[in-house]
């Protein structure tokens, strides 16, 4: 007899059926990642969060998180109106008209490779009951909480089952930006450069000596207190180079509950003495997840800093651990990351519409698709 339930983000995050839920590409589902969001830091806190879950024979056998993202939050990861602004198809929207019709939205499945967790069920999955049920019951959340709409923001082309599901729903399918990973299937890092054009090989030596030159020493090493202060005011340096509204003391306490419940590798580029560019990587199940990068721009210019930091360093890593065997790079800059080697995976955004302003926004716009 199976039962839908509605659990808390701790009690999702205690479960080890929850845990056996989540495969290599669930990261941001697993009970590690609740618990980093559990200490309610960073810039990305829900108005409300908690996961869905059937329950077959008392044991959870498929589950959704939920998160509930208002117009306080500002980040283009989990605010649906930056999703589709970000997109050239909807570059020359308004951004009030989107947040007004979008906003307060349900984001359903985790804003990576989101999806409904389901247990031993590979890609096609034979039985839609699951997903059916839990996208029923996350639509119903949203209407509880005035949610203008319901989002699962980066739909795997390939998850058939899934997004027959959400069609069926009412979802939407709209663009989204591709997914991209690097696979680390090389014997080592000197086979990866021996497999590249000759013209690709004198580019990175250059830009190795380039940073050599300039007396910039690269290294790697966890992400713990000794490290996290420097870490977060680098990558507050990218994010107000992009105009967003954190700080680096929000920042630090969110890296240090990410290095306190997932092990986190930090590349990092010293000079005189300090540190003037980093990229920040994730560990679960034999991935590497790029999560954040920094760079201090007036200490590094002129320096390769983001090929260095983003691409050599992380992918010579990458090819030499035998225990890693992807570099999960997400979305965008997708000319950048494919000129470095990495593979694209198409994805989708699926929005259901809740109000009568959303509707006619997303029937606009989905004729533009």
């Amino acid at each position: 007899m199976s039962e839908l339930r509605t659990l808390s983000v701790a009690e999702a995050a205690g479960r080890d059926d929850w845990a056996e839920l989540c495969g290599p590409a669930d990261l941001f589902c697993t009970p590690s990642w609740l618990a980093v969001e559990l200490d309610g830091s960073g810039p990305w806190v829900p108005a409300e969060h908690h996961c869905l879950v059937r329950l077959d024979g008392g044991r959870i056998t498929a589950g959704l998180t939920l998160q509930l993202f208002d117009r306080t939050v500002d980040d283009v990861t989990v605010r649906v109106d930056k999703m589709l602004l970000d997109l050239p198809e909807f570059a020359d929207r308004s951004p009030d008209e989107l947040a007004d019709a979008l906003m307060p939205s349900l984001m359903c499945g985790g804003w990576f490779n989101s999806r409904v967790l389901v247990a031993g069920a590979g890609q096609d999955a034979t039985d839609p009951a699951p997903r059916r049920e839990l996208i029923s019951r996350a639509v119903a959340a949203g209407r509880r909480s005035g949610s203008s709409s319901v989002f699962f923001p980066y739909v795997d082309a390939e998850e058939i089952g899934l997004r027959s599901a959400l069609e069926e729903a009412g979802f939407v399918r709209l663009p989204a930006l591709a997914r991209h990973v690097f696979d680390c299937d090389h014997p080592s890092h000197a086979d990866y450069l021996a497999s590249l054009p000759s013209r690709h090989r004198v580019r990175i030596r250059g830009e190795l000596r380039k940073m050599a030159q300039a007396g910039a020493v690269t290294s790697h090493r966890p992400l713990d207190d000794s490290n996290v202060e420097a870490v977060a005011d680098l990558a507050w340096r990218l994010e107000r180079r992009y105009e967003q509204t954190t700080t680096s003391e929000r920042l630090a306490p969110w890296f240090a509950a990410i290095g306190k419940h997932v092990p986190t590798t930090v590349f990092t580029a010293r000079l005189a003495g300090r540190d003037i560019a980093m990229s920040m990587w994730l560990h679960h199940q034999g991935r590497m997840y790029g999560f954040h990068a920094g760079f201090d721009y007036e200490a590094g210019a002129g320096l390769p800093m983001y090929s260095t930091l983003g691409f050599r360093l992380p992918i010579a890593h990458g090819c030499d651990d035998p225990a890693t065997t992807v570099l999960e790079y997400g979305i965008s800059t997708d000319r950048a990351k494919l000129l470095r080697g990495t593979r694209a995976m198409p994805q989708f955004l699926y929005v259901k519409p809740l109000s009568q302003r959303a509707a006619e926004v997303i029937a606009t716009l989905g004729r533009g698709a």
